[in-house]
């Protein structure tokens, strides 16, 4: 014998993937933030890399922004063309290497200083939920804070939500690295529905989703929120997911259909209009349905 003791390995630290994407509208003073906000995570001994892929030409100073930063991402993909949100998230996705948690965040977005961590925490203590998001601030273009989201956070209430609403903030998500070897989970191409086509997807495959029940985003909705969120051809694409989750969580013999009618309806009427019920009481009677403070939320402004 030697006379030396046999150290024990120590445990590899934690590695966390951030997926992010830039195409030519893109704010690069946003960007700058919300890069940064990931840099500051209180993530201890976790390493983090930050996944971007680029979809489609930049302009010019979004180029020279990138040359100048590069080295702050893990890695770099590039689009010839504008191919969407979903398919660059894919893009990513496939390009993921040996993480532990796989985050997403937008553009132009602000993470607090704890997110990741407390995200990290929330998976460590239920191992059964494959995906967490969290509560959030509303902030305008120039970072004030204009309104607070609050999701619900069991797991069923969550599922329950899926045919009436976005349970989860997209750019909250935070996942499992496992889930992802999984080719079925991935962003479904659904014109401006692919959060909740993900989410969807992943209760279809018995994964179950929850929220941080803390304020941990601060989320960037800006003065064309209303406008986006207008369109006859988005609220068919979310109807025909709305259904899908229906069937799933209702069966298809159900009065809930609704939930999907009326969220249908509010796509297709005017911006003036979409704001006055969206303050009305309507959005009240879907939130106490599903246990969430209506005085405290706007959560179904998503």
């Amino acid at each position: 014998m030697s006379g030396k003791r046999n150290a024990a390995k120590a445990p590899k630290p934690p590695i966390y993937a951030v997926l992010m994407t830039l195409y030519e509208k893109d704010n690069p003073a946003h960007f700058e933030i919300a890069v940064a906000s990931i840099e500051a995570q209180d993530t201890a001994t976790a390493a983090i890399r930050i996944y971007l892929c680029i979809d489609g030409p930049l302009r010019p100073y979004q180029d020279d922004w990138i040359s100048a930063n590069k080295v702050r991402f893990f890695r770099i993909l590039r689009n010839p063309k504008n191919l969407g949100l979903a398919a660059s998230l894919n893009i990513l996705i496939e390009s993921l290497g040996n993480e532990t948690l796989v985050f997403r965040m937008d553009s132009d977005d602000f993470s607090l200083p704890d997110r990741f961590r407390k995200q990290a925490e929330f998976l460590e203590n239920h191992p059964d939920v494959a995906l967490v998001g969290c509560q959030a601030h509303d902030m305008d273009a120039n970072g004030n804070c204009t309104g607070t989201r609050i999701f619900a956070t069991n797991p069923d209430a969550v599922a329950d939500l899926l045919y009436r609403m976005t349970p989860v903030l997209h750019p909250t998500f935070c996942m499992r690295r496992r889930i992802l070897r999984d080719p079925v989970i991935r962003y479904p191409k659904a014109y401006l529905t692919e959060d909740l086509a993900f989410l969807i997807t992943l209760v279809r495959q018995g994964h179950a989703i929850a929220n941080h029940p803390e304020i941990l985003f601060h989320w960037r909705t800006g003065p064309h929120f209303f406008a986006r969120r207008s369109s006859v051809r988005r609220g068919l694409v979310e109807l025909l997911w709305f259904t899908r989750a229906l069937w799933l969580r209702k069966g298809v013999f159900t009065p809930h259909y609704i939930f999907p009618l009326m969220r249908f309806g509010l796509r297709c009427i005017p911006n003036a209009a979409m704001r006055l019920i969206y303050r009305s009481g309507l959005r009240e009677i879907v939130m106490r349905s599903a246990d969430i403070d209506p005085s405290n939320a706007d959560a179904l402004r998503e």
